[in-house]
């Protein structure tokens, strides 16, 4: 009989996986704001849509997903205290235990 057979993390094989697809997502959301901001020819048939993007970037910034643990952590860290509290996780973790540590100081786009 064959020993166990061992499968290594998908980040220990591509270490540099992590940050690879953050940025991909990072460049996506960019995508999605180019698009959003496109106003020739609409994708949906809502007719206040080009004036609620910018509201929202008025209101928000241009950036209002931001990604990356810094813009996030306050959101993050009551997330984590919430689920320890309802008993979804038996215990409380730092932010940091979430994410690879090659992505702890990532940032996306910044306007």
């Amino acid at each position: 009989m064959m020993g166990a057979r061992r499968f290594l993390p998908v980040w220990e094989t591509f270490p540099d996986l992590p940050a690879k697809i953050f940025r991909a997502y990072s460049q996506a959301k960019q995508l999605a704001y180019d698009d959003l901001e496109r106003t020739t020819s609409l994708k949906v048939t809502l007719p206040w849509v080009t004036q609620e993007f910018e509201d929202t970037r008025a209101l928000m910034g241009d950036n209002f997903w931001s990604y990356g643990l810094e813009k996030n952590r306050k959101e993050l860290d009551l997330v984590i205290r919430y689920c320890y509290e309802q008993g979804l996780t038996n215990q409380r973790m730092d932010v940091e235990e979430i994410f690879h540590p090659s992505t702890l100081k990532l940032r996306d786009y910044e306007a």
